[in-house]
């Protein structure tokens, strides 16, 4: 059977990463994402120590998560050290660990409904166990989340 999104995986091993940047607290249902990218990529000149161009969208659910409740989403760039964070940014350290990384490319508006289909589709049909630790997900300076040619990685944390 063909699905509506082809997805292609591979998974990586990283060691911990250092990140900076801006949380809120969200819901699939109050959306705060948009406020919350607008914020940081207004200050995102600000950071003198970025290693990449890459930034980081990260999410932290809570245990047995619904599409109902709230989480944690913060929007990050990775740099190398915790020195020199400009004023009201917050930190974040990423702990290392296994992850499935699956490359989507399109809308992020379809954001819930990929999520969806690859935690009740694609990882037990592949047979990954998920790891109660942040997901994220990566994508270039220039991404452009209305663009149906959009690329970013989704990482989620396996055991």
């Amino acid at each position: 059977m063909k699905t509506k999104f082809e997805l292609q995986h591979r998974i990586k091993i990283i060691e911990p990463k250092k990140l900076i940047g801006f949380s809120t607290v969200t819901s699939f249902q109050d959306d705060k994402t948009p406020v919350l990218w607008k914020k940081f990529m207004m200050r995102r000149h600000e950071i003198s120590n970025r290693i990449s161009n890459q930034l980081f969208s990260l999410q932290i659910y809570p245990e047995h998560f619904t599409p109902d409740q709230s989480f944690k989403k913060y929007a990050l760039a990775e740099v190398s050290g915790f020195d020199n964070i400009p004023n009201d940014f917050e930190t974040f350290e990423l702990a290392g660990g296994k992850y499935l990384v699956l490359n989507y490319h399109g809308k992020a508006e379809n954001g819930p409904e990929i999520f969806n289909y690859i935690i009740h589709n694609f990882i037990p049909e592949h047979q990954f166990e998920v790891d109660n630790r942040p997901h994220f997900e990566i994508f270039g300076e220039d991404y452009n989340p209305n663009d149906d040619s959009a690329e970013e990685e989704i990482w989620i944390h396996v055991k």
